[in-house]
């Protein structure tokens, strides 16, 4: 038998490690029956993802080496629709077996009874910093802030954090918005003077009006991560909100861009298994991959991420890439509230989606 252990607060994302291991529940797991590797060579599981960069990580990381061990093969697919993912299960003709999902995307998926529940005979990962919930699985957390390109916007020229984003006078230039709602709205609150302890429950109709005021100044909707990097990069605009792994690779690129670590907003990345899927062991298989250590380290220093892992977090953090992992203790910064998210997603992206279009 094999003993699993999960924390159970949020708290454990401003510890990490093992230091944040206070009120570890244990969880039995039964040993895992698998497919033989002959009949695995003939799944091949569809896994979504976020483009660019992304999903060479995603290949790199996880698919490829995946495929190699258990001869599943794996499929990405750049797109994190969950109207679509709703749309295939509710017509019980589901396509994807693995949905990365963002923290608005896991919970309100969750509320609409979308995934499958989690197999712990097979996912078995060992002590994590967030605890999964019963049909989804905290994978990694990434931070997103304020980007620019440093030649055309040496320092004193660009905003570091939300204030300064919305501060159009002080730093003129052209913005690129987001086309999703989730962190949006958090970042024109903060701008608003909301202290980041103090966002939730998200004061919506003040949001819009900080929207409102930014909004003559938005030159690019951007509807893929890729994008917002892509904008300063080409010249279409001046200052974005992104991730710093999208930075970081734009960078090794060539690219003059540059990153602020003081103000930002930071989120768990899931994955979940649509209820229906034809392939749910090797989703659940893919899963448990996902999460050992040495994968998670490899993640966490490819993509410049905080592994959910607590081996791999105490691995990370003693090694030369700590030096690009956000302080979650540092008050600025913002933890995205997924409970929230869970109850007003749906409705949130529908009015963010119809702002947009006024």
């Amino acid at each position: 038998m094999t003993k699993t252990t999960f924390l159970t607060s949020r708290r454990g994302l401003l510890k990490g490690g093992a230091a944040g291991l206070a009120g570890i529940v244990g969880l039995t797991a039964a040993p895992a029956v698998f497919s033989r590797r002959a009949h695995a060579a003939d799944t091949t599981l569809t896994v979504t993802s976020w483009g660019g960069d992304y999903n060479k990580m995603v290949r790199e990381v996880f698919a490829d080496p995946f495929t190699q061990e258990t001869g599943i093969k794996v499929a990405l697919v750049d797109n994190g629709d969950m109207a679509k993912v709703k749309a295939q299960v509710q017509s019980k003709a589901v396509q994807w077996d693995v949905i990365d999902a963002p923290a608005a995307f896991a919970t309100s998926g969750a509320r609409d009874k979308l995934w499958e529940d989690l197999d712990l005979s097979i996912i078995k990962p060992g002590p994590l910093v967030q605890a999964a919930a019963p049909d989804y699985m905290p994978l990694y957390l990434y931070s997103g802030g304020l980007v620019w390109d440093a030649k055309r916007s040496p320092d004193g020229k660009h905003p570091v954090d939300f204030a300064g984003f919305y501060d159009v006078a002080r730093f003129p230039g052209r913005r690129v918005m987001r086309s999703l709602a989730s962190e949006t709205l958090e970042a024109a609150l903060i701008a608003d003077g909301v202290a980041p302890k103090d966002l939730y429950p998200l004061d919506v109709e003040r949001a819009f009006r900080m929207l409102d005021r930014i909004k003559p100044h938005v030159s690019k909707w951007a509807a893929t991560t890729p994008d917002q990097v892509n904008a300063i990069v080409q010249g279409e605009a001046d200052f974005s909100y992104s991730y710093f792994n999208r930075v970081k690779s734009a960078q090794k690129a060539g690219a003059s861009l540059d990153f602020s670590f003081a103000q930002t907003i930071n989120s768990l990345d899931y994955f979940a298994v649509p209820k229906g899927t034809k392939n749910k062991e090797a989703a659940m298989r893919f899963i448990d991959f996902c999460l050992r250590p040495d994968r998670q380290v490899a993640w966490a220093t490819r993509g410049y991420y905080l592994p959910n892992s607590v081996a791999a977090l105490d691995e990370v953090k003693a090694g030369p890439a700590s030096q690009y992992l956000p302080d979650l203790t540092n008050g600025k910064n913002v933890i995205v509230d997924s409970q929230w998210w869970s109850e007003n997603y749906t409705a949130m992206q529908k009015r963010y989606a119809e702002w947009m279009l006024t």
